[in-house]
């Protein structure tokens, strides 16, 4: 989201006026308030109203408090945001429970309205990673998709691979928890991963740290154990796939369907997605479904690319009824058959071994249909 747009805070107070002077508090600060009168109509309102923190005023016994704090860390585009709540008896059960839910702190109605609006401020100021890089001249691709089994790495990777024969290419593993790009590379366990490489000082050049693929792709691994990945912040990962974009002319990141690992910044700064389902009905409701989450995050459209891939062989595309239901046009590649099975189990990308499989052709096509600049050096 651009830096000129100010920064929106969902705010829950019953009486106008209350709101009213909480609104020209955090207008004083840049912020924007978003108001309901009730926990109930935040919670029915709360996933097409993204918001960068959240004031609570808590009244009485009401029911439906703990359930929106609940609501508000189980979405996607809230997980992380503070969570204020204003009560007069700040010590009352149902503040505790709400607490214990995963609000973030308590302040007691007492204090003033430019008080509140300071305090968020602050949260919000506090919250944003004070070395943040800026990115590169390279291009940043990300590949992402709403669930598993889409064959979203072996698109990525071969895409990847499509480019390095005319470009500086890495590709990104910011899949936590599984160590996909180790496999679809054939890379040993004992290659560095973004939790060994995100010590390197910000001065230091990291591109040719890289484990480079006699592909000419050169990967940043996720680690492939769990224990490991907790132990760097999404916000690190992020940087270090920003810094990528200044050596590289080319950052593929493998992004799960999980946003709450910092994938949201990297979708807002990225210069296209690709998102990828499967042909099926669930497949398609569920892209769906992820470009709301897009159109949420103010991310042109002219920025995504919709790609079906034909994950079994009995998968058919019907594109103008995806394209119907999707309100945007619709990639699709076909089932890349055994050739396809083969790579994946021997970790060596198909664009690599096999440039003139059917597959291969087909995604050349998809590459020159995301970036046509890109694709005119691509080897036909």
């Amino acid at each position: 989201m651009p830096d000129a747009l100010p920064r929106k805070v969902l705010v829950i107070a019953r009486q106008a006026s209350r709101s009213e002077v909480i609104r020209q508090a955090l207008a004083e600060n840049g912020l924007e308030l978003v108001g309901f009168d009730s926990t109930a109509a935040a919670g029915a309102a709360l996933e097409t109203n993204p918001a960068d923190a959240a004031v609570i005023e808590v009244f009485g016994e009401d029911p439906a408090l703990v359930p929106l704090v609940r609501q508000i860390r189980a979405s996607i585009l809230h997980a992380a945001i503070p969570i204020i709540l204003v009560a007069a008896d700040s010590n009352s059960p149902l503040v505790a429970a709400a607490l214990d839910a995963g609000a973030s702190e308590k302040l007691p109605r007492t204090a003033s309205a430019q008080a509140l609006s300071d305090l968020v401020r602050s949260r919000l100021d506090a919250s944003v990673a004070p070395d943040r890089p800026a990115k590169g001249r390279g291009e940043l691709w990300v590949v992402c998709g709403p669930r598993g089994g889409t064959g979203r790495t072996m698109l990525a990777a071969n895409l990847a691979v499509l480019a390095a024969d005319a470009y500086r290419v890495a590709l990104v593993d910011n899949v936590p928890r599984f160590g996909s790009a180790l496999l679809a590379f054939n890379l040993p366990p004992q290659t560095p991963t973004w939790v060994e490489l995100s010590s390197v000082s910000p001065d230091e050049e990291i591109f040719d740290r890289l484990p480079r693929h006699p592909s000419g792709v050169s990967v940043l691994p996720a680690p492939s154990r769990p224990e490991l990945a907790d132990s760097v912040s999404p916000a690190a990962v992020g940087a270090l796939i920003l810094r990528l974009t200044h050596p590289a002319e080319l950052v593929v990141v493998d992004q799960g369907g999980r946003l709450d690992n910092g994938g949201i910044d990297i979708l807002e700064r990225s210069d296209h997605m690709v998102v990828v389902g499967t042909p099926d009905n669930p497949g398609v409701f569920a892209v769906l479904a992820w470009l709301r989450i897009c159109d949420q995050l103010r991310i042109p459209r002219d920025r995504v690319s919709v790609l079906l891939n034909c994950v079994l062989p009995y998968h058919q595309v019907e594109a103008d009824r995806a394209s119907r239901v999707l309100e945007q046009p619709v990639l699709a590649v076909p089932h890349a058959g055994l050739d396809g099975v083969r790579s994946l189990s021997g970790g060596e990308p198909l664009a690599w071994r096999q440039p003139g499989n059917r597959w291969v052709k087909s995604l050349r096509g998809i590459f020159s249909q995301i970036s046509p600049p890109l694709a005119t050096k691509l080897k036909r």
